[in-house]
């Protein structure tokens, strides 16, 4: 019989709300910032016909987080933290973003909050990631990406890097493969583990199948190079339903090896845009997003509840 649990909240400064809605499996789907944080081959702007073209990505509910947390003289790189999320930069077959102020997972008791946006403890914990893709060709990309680990402890800041390399591949237009390799700083090898299950030095591996514009099913397997870490050779599976041009349902379970954990979740996500092939810009046109997921981590002791929060503006 299954008692407690605890509800933690991800809500100030997050992209991996559509990546744990699908269950993790998200090494080959291409996306914004979410890619970028997963496998940065399949990282990619949304298509204009400028030759060179860019975008800045805001956080809208960051003004709420400072609002809540005004008393708390917080510094100017954590207000960055919640109001600017990156920037994406996108010339011929090279595309390159930056990914700012992504808040950690790795602290459980940290994201036992009072309140939404409650920010205490995001000073401590937070990752920024600098990554390119360069398409070989329609179907072939290669990936890289390196990632700051900012953490502050006994009154000291500290930055460490880790760092990502990824392919992908898209052997039919309906099917997409990706293999990422994670590195992570030795002090921190255990900070994805937590929802994402990514251990230290490992290849992971990932198939995305559409058969219907309307519908993606995807399957991470994680650590399938190393027996000795974490995670080994653990399925990840998700889905992504669109039953219109604007409104997304998805879902997703993993298990963790040796049983000692299950996750479910479920998201919806919601975009809004205007887009105008007919005129030439060098900035994308603007764009709105949001995504809402939930988990259920269901263990030997209880029953532990996630909710994230991604909320993007794109200009």
């Amino acid at each position: 019989m299954l008692h407690g649990g605890d509800t933690r909240l991800v809500t100030l400064s997050t992209v991996k709300a559509r990546s744990l809605a699908m269950g993790g499996a998200f090494v080959s789907v291409e996306d914004g910032l979410a890619a970028l944080d997963f496998n940065p081959a399949t990282f990619t702007l949304a298509p204009a016909t400028a030759r060179v073209h860019c975008a800045a990505f805001l956080n809208p509910t960051g003004l709420l987080a400072v609002r809540e947390n005004r008393g708390e003289n917080a510094g100017v790189d954590v207000m960055l933290g919640w109001l600017f999320h990156g920037i994406g930069v996108a010339a011929g077959r090279w595309t390159f973003g930056i990914l700012w102020g992504e808040e950690s997972l790795a602290d459980k008791d940290r994201l036992k909050r009072n309140g939404l946006f409650d920010g205490r403890g995001y000073h401590g914990q937070r990752n920024a990631s600098m990554g390119i893709s360069l398409r070989l060709a329609p179907r072939v990309a290669l990936g890289l990406a390196g990632e700051a680990f900012i953490r502050e402890e006994d009154q000291s800041s500290t930055c460490t890097f880790g760092y990502r390399y990824g392919i992908m591949l898209k052997p039919k237009k309906t099917l997409t493969v990706g293999l990422c390799f994670y590195d992570f700083p030795n002090a921190y090898k255990n900070d994805r583990m937590n929802m994402e299950r990514l251990a230290d030095e490992t290849l992971n591996i990932g198939v995305c199948y559409s058969p219907w514009e309307f519908l993606s099913l995807a399957m991470d397997v994680r650590n399938v190079s190393d027996e000795g870490k974490g995670a080994v050779r653990e399925p990840h599976l998700g889905f992504e339903l669109k039953p219109s041009r604007r409104f997304y349902f998805r879902g997703g379970y993993f298990r963790e090896r040796g049983g000692r954990a299950h996750t479910y979740s479920v998201g919806v996500g919601f975009k809004a845009y205007r887009w105008d092939n007919s005129v030439e810009r060098f900035f994308l046109n603007p764009a709105f997003g949001i995504h809402m997921t939930f988990l259920w981590e269901k263990l030997q002791t209880g029953v532990d509840h996630w909710l994230l929060i991604s909320c993007l503006l794109k200009i």
